[in-house]
């Protein structure tokens, strides 16, 4: 069969060039950056440990992804949960998936109140109904957003709801405040806290090199920068900066596994009006760091914190149940952006989360270990209004241009299992669903 361009390594590259493989395609997969991964990519802490940026909880209902990895694996699972904890009215309530439905509905009760519950019930029954809800772009959400999409999330649901229980689902998946998100694609969010997590034993990291080694070297294309393409006849050019100077390189079939912004500079000179609708997808910094600290930060029952709409970073929590001396930072949200994008030192960044979360968990600068940060912009997918909308008519433009197909997160989410599922769709769309050589 003819060799298939896969641009963009990151989670949703790599699903489409295993869909690619299990029907049976040759693929040169091309990455920009010297290792594959993208926004889950890993980072090496001062002892030599690889830690993983992001992507690293992996729910029980994911189970493209877990197809994925069998394939390439298999992999061992352990159990992570769901534990969060933040401040409600000066008192800090815990949110735990060990501490028992009676419990844990108190716990909603009083981030959401009565009115936010009524609110949310219709859409969690949605979900539980048909857990392919919980994606974007899905029947019973793109009904919500054609009702309420002139409304943010902020007005959507009553403000002690919005702040309390919807904040921390969009700044952590989004990047972004309620009042920068839409009802239509809340589907998305709302699955995430319906689920329970797991973590690989060998990290995402170590799905990556399993994923290298089975893809092998001659199919990965490492620090090769696809700068723009064009389309002519039934032939794809991709103009290509690498190590070795610039090169051009033809495909009947090319699949664009990029961020919505990434994917739009491909086309700017080529296609604008491709290139403009793909601009529409706001996309809002973020910045991690791990910072391994003498004693323990968390205990085994509460693993995590989420702080207000104030505070530089957006939550901290322990790296493993049994790393709670390992502290993952998350810097997130409206109150972080200038500092992400002015590009503060490391140092700075994670000292500025130490004094957020002090009140709370003992930590000091002279109690640190050992540390890493990664700023990613562009960051984490916010969508649009009328997501779905946008989604129709970016198909409308790819419609008159055959043997490309674009994917990303956000098409169908931000969750690497929603990568995977828009990634299987991509590669459906643009082999006309032959039939599978190899079996996943």
């Amino acid at each position: 069969m003819d060799k298939v361009a896969v641009i963009g390594g990151g989670i949703s590259g790599m699903a489409a060039s295993m869909y690619l493989l299990a029907k049976g395609f040759r693929v040169e997969l091309f990455e920009s950056s010297p290792e594959l991964g993208g926004r889950t990519g890993s980072l090496m802490m001062a002892d030599g440990r690889q830690v993983d940026a992001g992507g690293k909880n992996i729910g029980r209902k994911y189970t493209r992804f877990r197809q994925l990895v069998d394939t390439i694996g298999p992999m061992e699972y352990e159990y992570f949960g769901l534990n969060t904890s933040q401040v409600v009215d000066r008192e800090i309530v815990r949110l735990s998936r060990e501490q028992g439905t009676g419990s844990a509905m108190r716990a909603i009760l009083r981030f959401a109140g009565v009115a936010g519950i009524a609110r949310l019930y219709p859409l969690v029954r949605a979900l539980r109904r048909d857990r392919e809800q919980g994606f974007l772009n899905t029947s019973y959400f793109n009904r919500i957003s054609r009702k309420h999409d002139r409304a943010t999330l902020a007005s959507w649901f009553p403000r002690r709801c919005a702040e309390h229980l919807i904040r921390p689902m969009t700044v952590r998946m989004n990047g972004a405040e309620p009042d920068e998100c839409y009802p239509g694609n809340f589907g998305s969010n709302l699955a995430l806290v319906l689920d329970s997590y797991d973590q690989l034993t060998e990290g995402m990291h170590g799905m990556i090199s399993r994923f290298e080694r089975f893809a092998g070297d001659d199919m990965v294309l490492k620090e090769h920068h696809v700068e723009s393409m064009e389309h002519h006849d039934a032939t794809t050019t991709l103009h290509v900066r690498s190590p070795g100077g610039r090169y051009r390189r033809n495909f009947r079939k090319v699949v664009v596994a990029l961020p919505a912004c990434d994917a739009a500079r491909l086309w700017t000179a080529s296609f604008p009006e491709l290139a403009d609708l793909l601009g529409r997808i706001r996309y809002y910094p973020v910045g991690v760091a791990l910072v391994r600290y003498r004693h323990d930060v968390f205990s085994s029952a509460e693993r995590a914190m989420i702080f207000g709409s104030q505070s530089l970073v957006s939550n901290a929590g322990a790296y493993g149940i049994g790393d709670r001396n390992l502290v993952r930072y998350t810097f997130s949200g409206r109150a972080s952006r200038d500092l992400l994008e002015k590009g503060l030192p490391a140092e700075r960044m994670i000292a500025l989360a130490e004094e957020a979360i002090e009140p709370y968990f003992s930590v000091s600068a002279g109690s640190r270990e050992s540390s890493v940060y990664r700023r990613f912009s562009p960051g984490l997918c916010a969508y649009s209004a009328y997501h779905y909308s946008l989604l129709e008519a970016l198909d409308r433009y790819l419609g008159t241009w055959r043997g490309v197909a674009v994917t990303g997160d956000f098409r169908r989410g931000a969750s690497i299992e929603a990568c995977c599922r828009a990634a299987e769709e991509s590669v459906e769309s643009l082999t006309g669903g032959a039939d599978r050589e190899r079996n996943l």
